[in-house]
Parts: structure tokens; sequence; C-alpha cells
């Protein structure tokens, strides 16, 4: 208990999934937890559900929004401890078949909003004596899950920028640790939300004979939001003190699962 005592903590999407779970680990870790979020019900209700814990709605692809967030934290808290990028979206598309304005969106979300995050977040937490961000990647940022071609190459940047962000606060000897957390398939309401999209696409995608994907991929095996609020928790607290630039799989050995290729 009290991992994370005293800790301010901005979580981004936190009104569902793996968001939602770590704005409740920290919580209860004793950490004030502000989520921030497009999603105002959901928001509200998760902030309703622990002390500790309060909802501001929060657009991460939007610069004036970063920075209101950021500078009503510290207004309000007096300090920035820990920044969680969760925020993402996906959609379904292989190399050829890849929507330009859904790669747009998960970039402007996904990218874009984890830049905009780690910029507000690093003069607050210079200010603050140090800190810790956490972005979220994902394991399609190497394993070359080619049915999401666009989201790949998103959560690619992310585990690439992370590391510049970590050697920055390094060399610069700001006292703020960065790194990536790359989940494999969880049970969260975005990816079971893919089923539909994933089959209305399928029949427009090359797939070679005997593929393992399907119209049901996404039911592929799933771990719980918990899994990766535990990791969330760690890097967040001081035990982790000594980790930065670092990427975090948890995965169930989907990485390294081998593949036939004929």
């Amino acid at each position: 208990m009290n991992r994370v005592a005293g800790k301010v903590a901005i979580v981004t999407g936190g009104a569902r999934g793996i968001g939602r779970a770590d704005a409740l680990l920290l919580a209860q870790e004793g950490a004030r937890v502000v989520i921030a979020d497009i999603d105002e019900a959901g928001g509200r209700a998760v902030a309703a559900t622990a002390p500790g814990i309060e909802f501001v709605a929060h657009d991460v692809r939007d610069e004036p929004s970063w920075k209101k967030l950021v500078a009503d934290t510290v207004a309000r808290h007096g300090r920035l401890d820990v920044l969680v990028n969760n925020a993402g979206v996906i959609h379904v598309g292989d190399p050829l078949t890849s929507d330009r304005s859904e790669t747009r969106h998960m970039f402007e979300v996904n990218v874009d909003g984890t830049m905009l995050g780690c910029k507000y977040a690093i003069p607050a937490m210079i200010e603050a004596g140090g800190g810790s961000i956490i972005n979220m990647s994902s394991i399609a940022s190497s394993s070359g899950l080619y049915f999401f071609a666009g989201y790949c190459a998103s959560k690619g940047a992310i585990a690439a920028y992370t590391k510049v962000v970590a050697v920055y606060c390094a060399q610069n000897r700001l006292n703020i640790r960065c790194n990536s957390i790359h989940p494999g398939g969880i049970d969260t309401p975005m990816n079971t939300g893919l089923e539909k999209e994933f089959a209305a696409k399928i029949a427009g995608m090359r797939l070679p004979p005997n593929s393992p994907v399907s119209a049901d991929a996404p039911k592929m095996r799933y771990g719980e939001p918990n899994d990766i609020a535990f990791a969330v928790l760690y890097l967040a607290s001081d035990e982790s003190k000594f980790t930065s630039g670092s990427e975090l799989y948890i995965e169930n050995t989907s990485t390294i699962t081998a593949a036939v290729v004929g």
C-alpha cells in the first residue's frame, strides 16, 4: 500500500480499459489522479468510484488543452509527478488497404498526444524535482502485425520517442524517467470493439494461405487491464528510480512465439 503516496498523476484515456485500471490502482496506492479523457460520462463515472480521482475533459490532440490541463493540475495540487500517456485509438488495415484518414487519426491521437503530453509535463516535473512519464506503446511497435499497419507505425513512433525523452531528461539531469509499456492483447472495450471493423475489412485484405489472421483475430488471448496497471504502478513509484528508456513487454510470450513463413 501507499507505493505512490503523495504523488500527483495525470492519466489520459482514463475513462475505460487500461487507463481506468491505471487510475484506480494509482489512487488506491495513494496518488492523487487526474483522469483526462474526451469521454465525459465515463470519466466522471470512474472519478465517482474512488476518492483521490478527479476528471477533466481533455482531447490529447489539442495543444492548448494540454497546456491548461497541466497548469490547472499544478495549480490545484501543487505539483505533477506522473504522466501516463495512455489515450489511443486503433483501426484495421494492411499496407495496401489502410485508410489515410484513419491512419492520420491514429497518429494524431497516439503520437501527437504522447509528444504533447511530454512537452508540457517535463517543465512541471522539473519544478516538482523530478517525475515519471509512462507512454503506452504496444507489441505492435515491433511485431509486424500487418493487419494493423497504421497502428503499428504509430506505436513504433511512441517507442522511439520514449527513448528520445528518456535520454533528453537523463543527459540534462532532470531526474525525470520515461519508459514505454508494450501490452499484448488486453481485454478492453477498444480491442473487443474491433471485431465488427475487422469482419468488414478482412475480405479486402491480402492474406497468405493458412494465415492465422481471420475475422475473429481480435479474440486472440487477452490479458486483463490490471496486468498493465501493475506495471504502470511500478514505473510511477520510486521503485523504478533507475529505470528509464526501457520497453516493458507484457504479452505472455506473444512476441516470441514461433511463426511459420512458407
